[in-house]
């Protein structure tokens, strides 16, 4: 158990640092209806990855990372212009439209990089087991930053989110705020792009905001209860991964989906 543990600390940590700032975001994401909205953006970075790839780059590489947040930044800008304050189309159609679009660029982009079917796996489901401790440090740094950010700005972000109708009535600038929201998420997004994939960045994002949001009324105790479970999973999936000899990301996504459908299952028992 012990090498077990030793083996799986370093993807473990990274994952309560990613459970950390995500479930944060994911509770804004939930409440403003556009769920999908993180892995656009994080499709939108890949977007970025690959044409540095194309280039030469290495995934994981500065260049990479740049690229992928100069992308991540237009997207932010192209988003925080499709909300409407009548909401006459979803601003989720825009988010599905700029996901899809994104998806087949990077399918173009990639065919023409050396092995362009290993790299759209990587940007999928990342590599997480490999992660280094001084890339935890630089990520918890950023993150860390980015919190004290939405700590400052946090009653226009909660207001927008949860009213949007009186933050247009209070004369405040949706738009902008929209846009500063989706930068942070842009660069949030970027850099776990880089490290865990697409496909773990939205379930860090979404799933411990979820259940936070089924278990809890208040924004502190859905918070706090998405916390618990995001590291719980997290933990266990990284233990099924060593086990099986599964691949890490990935298998944390499907524990994800599993202990969402079981809690999900508690929930409607306990309430008949």
């Amino acid at each position: 158990m012990i090498e077990v543990l030793q083996f799986m600390a370093a993807p473990f940590v990274m994952s309560v640092v990613l459970v950390g700032i995500h479930t944060y975001l994911g509770l804004h994401v939930v409440s403003r209806g556009v769920i999908f909205v993180d892995i656009a953006l994080a499709q939108v970075a890949a977007v970025g990855s690959a044409m540095a790839l194309l280039f030469g780059a290495e995934i994981g590489s500065n260049l990479a990372y740049f690229a992928g947040l100069t992308a991540a930044f237009f997207g932010a800008g192209i988003l925080a212009l499709t909300r409407q304050k009548s909401e006459k189309i979803p601003q989720e159609a825009f988010i599905g439209i700029t996901y899809a679009v994104a998806s087949a660029l990077m399918i173009l982009v990639l065919t023409g990089v050396a092995h362009g079917a290993e790299q759209i796996k990587t940007l999928l489901v990342g590599s997480i087991l490999w992660v280094k401790w001084s890339m935890i440090l630089k990520t918890t740094i950023l993150y860390a930053i980015i919190g004290v950010l939405h700590w400052f700005w946090r009653r226009k972000f909660f207001l927008i989110s949860k009213n949007p109708k009186q933050a247009y009535d209070d004369g405040v600038s949706v738009r902008f705020w929209d846009f500063m929201f989706y930068l942070t998420l842009g660069f949030v997004v970027t850099s776990s792009v880089q490290i865990v994939g697409v496909l773990l960045v939205f379930s860090f994002l979404v799933v411990p905001a979820v259940i936070g949001i089924m278990l809890a009324n208040s924004t502190k105790n859905r918070l706090i209860l998405g916390w618990i479970f995001g590291a719980i999973v997290s933990f266990v999936g990284c233990l099924i991964s060593y086990y099986l000899d599964l691949p890490t990301g990935a298998t944390i996504v499907v524990t994800f989906g599993i202990a969402l459908v079981l809690v999900t299952g508690f929930i409607q028992i306990f309430k008949k």
